[in-house]
């Protein structure tokens, strides 16, 4: 088997990739994994649409933008390491703009600019959680749509406010629908990534606006998938499986829903650009 020599942007992915993975071999340190698999799956399907904008881009970085690169790499591992933080997000965003830099140059975020702010994007979104108030009027009609949709799949529920109780083969619980649980950070962190990328297609604001609008209130009602797939785990499968999905599978919807959200942008904006068209195309060869 011959071995092909990696071009200059399939090598820039091989380091994007080594060097967010590399904090989980330093002492002290190790990777925020929640965090990990949002940035991950998020900047590899941004790869998968702009693939071949990336192969095009003719900008190098210079001796003093490589080293830039490395140094701040560098320096980041080296303050994770000395205060034994773990690698997260901010970290994640860090390490990939000097990756940017090093291979292709600052000039290259007039295309990497969208990937380069996503932990922002995602992190303003959470820290709102401090300053918006408590929307008591939405937690309880989550409550309420919890209950309804319980019921219709056979399950005993009642609901006190945000408090909904269920009855469950260990016994009833209670589980409190909380202001966290409305999803308002989620729906502005991941509407927010949803939307970013479409930003840099030219087509008129009249065609964009009604994205906008799809790609917000699909996070919202993708959050109530959530509570309820939560729900019923906490139903069939008990508490201790219905806290880990409690944990991670409001992630793996809300990715799952940017990853359509962005197919199904780019189709309708660029009809020439389609599944039968990227299915002949892959990151590593022009046939699959």
């Amino acid at each position: 088997m011959r071995l092909t020599r990696l071009t200059h942007p399939q090598l820039f992915l091989v380091s994007v990739l080594a060097s967010i993975l590399l904090p989980a071999l330093i002492p002290r340190v190790g990777l925020d994994y929640p965090y990990l698999f949002i940035f991950m799956i998020t900047i590899a399907t941004w790869f998968a649409l702009k693939w071949d904008a990336v192969k095009t881009l003719a900008t190098r970085g210079a001796t003093l933008e490589v080293g830039a690169g490395i140094g701040v790499i560098s320096l980041d591992y080296l303050q994770n390491f000395i205060f034994g933080s773990r690698f997260g997000l901010i970290d994640m965003l860090v390490t990939f703009s000097a990756v940017v830099v090093a291979f292709f140059g600052i000039r290259a975020f007039k295309l990497f600019w969208v990937p380069a702010t996503y932990g922002i994007v995602l992190l303003l979104g959470y820290q709102l959680e401090n300053i918006i108030p408590n929307f008591v009027t939405l937690q309880d009609w989550l409550a309420s749509v919890m209950v309804s949709a319980l019921t219709l799949f056979g399950v005993t529920a009642t609901t006190l406010g945000h408090l909904v109780a269920i009855q469950t083969s260990s016994g009833p619980m209670i589980l409190d629908v909380q202001s966290d649980c409305t999803g308002i950070q989620g729906v502005l962190a991941f509407g927010m990534l949803s939307t970013m990328t479409i930003l840099d297609i030219k087509k008129s604001w009249k065609r964009l606006i009604p994205l906008f609008i799809i790609g917000f209130v699909g996070v919202f009602l993708i959050n109530i998938l959530r509570l309820f797939v939560v729900f019923l785990t906490f139903e069939f499968a008990g508490i201790a499986l219905g806290t880990t999905m409690h944990l991670f599978v409001g992630y793996i919807l809300f990715v799952a829903w940017v990853m359509a959200f962005w197919w199904m942008s780019f189709k309708y904006m660029s009809p020439s650009v389609g599944p039968n068209t990227m299915a002949r195309k892959n990151l590593f060869g022009s046939g699959i």
